[in-house]
């Protein structure tokens, strides 16, 4: 570990880290999702009513199995379901909620279950992984309460807000954000940290098509991110709700714990983690910002194969850990 990477995240500031490692692995990985999924992604763009399909992704990704050891139990969050995932040798010293990724349309407890169970792995302590409802059947604002019932839940089995980690990943990071600020908002004990992996900050478009990464993105393009703003604000229109959205980005940022923000060197989501942490900076929250040079988006659900995605999932198990009392 380097001298930077020892800085304490809980003293005010914002620290930025440039990891250089790239793999055969990892440029494997990019080739492939350039070639394959970006198209695809793009394709969808054209079509976002298949948005009503996302159940089927969750559904083939049941068949996935958790790493040995791992303990699965269903819990019920009242509107949504949820999983509470342990680790071999979690210590119950803490807990970590997790909010999956998929642009709030597809994905679900299935798909990143595999990726929870490594959080929990590098956490060393139990998570609930939110399988919170989706668009285009439910506003953001009614997932971000999904989420905040997980964090109701944890505090009801009794573990201190200060012990509670909330993480996210792309879409999840969104969540994480909205649902930490709908916990101060809503007076409720702050959690001890923040952690997100590749997130969307913005739902605007401005800041990524100025952006020198716009082009380079390995998944998603200008026109891609464009189509979840139009969804996002079609459900919003069809569920009569006033005013603007606010993104993390622009949102009041004043007295959130401590934040690791990781991301790919070329996402196109890069402009926005840079400016957030200039935001978080100037809030005076405690924040951190790791750019990993050539990595895509959310590479860290590599983390069985890719020695850089294990090696960002030790960085963040050991900043959770490092920010609990």
């Amino acid at each position: 570990m380097t001298a930077a990477m020892r800085h304490d995240l809980r003293e005010p500031g914002a620290l930025r880290v440039k990891f250089a490692r790239t793999s055969r692995r990892s440029a494997a990985l990019a080739g492939t999702l350039h070639a394959v999924a970006k198209p695809a992604l793009n394709a969808w763009s054209y079509v976002p009513a298949l948005s009503y399909l996302s159940g089927v992704v969750d559904l083939a990704a049941d068949r996935l199995a958790v790493p040995d050891g791992t303990t699965v139990a269903s819990v019920q969050l009242g509107a949504c379901d949820a999983e509470l995932i342990r680790a071999p040798r979690s210590l119950d010293d803490g807990a970590v909620l997790y909010l999956h990724g998929g642009a709030f349309i597809v994905c679900g407890l299935a798909s990143h279950r595999r990726l929870a169970a490594y959080t929990s792995r590098v956490a060393r302590q139990p998570l609930l992984n939110v399988g919170f409802r989706m668009l285009p059947h439910v506003s953001l604002d009614e997932m971000v309460g999904d989420c905040l019932s997980g964090y109701r839940w944890l505090l009801d089995q009794g573990h201190p807000a200060d012990r509670i980690s909330i993480v996210g990943d792309s879409a999840g990071g969104f969540l994480a954000f909205a649902t930490a600020l709908a916990i101060r908002d809503d007076g409720l004990p702050t959690p001890a940290s923040i952690a997100t992996l590749s997130p969307l900050l913005d739902l605007g478009v401005e800041r990524k098509a100025g952006s020198p990464h716009s082009d380079k993105c390995d998944l998603f393009s200008v026109r891609t991110c464009m189509a979840l703003q139009r969804l996002v604000e079609r459900v919003d229109r069809e569920h009569e709700l006033q005013g603007p959205r606010v993104s993390p980005i622009d949102a009041d940022l004043h007295g959130l714990p401590p934040v690791l923000i990781q991301m790919g060197s070329r996402e196109i989501l890069r402009p926005d983690a840079e400016e957030m942490i200039d935001r978080l900076a100037a809030a005076r929250v405690p924040a951190q910002l790791q750019i990993w040079r050539g990595q895509v988006h959310v590479f860290q659900a590599a983390a069985s194969w890719l020695p850089e995605a294990s090696e960002a999932m030790r960085e963040l198990g050991r900043f959770v850990r490092r920010n609990l009392p």
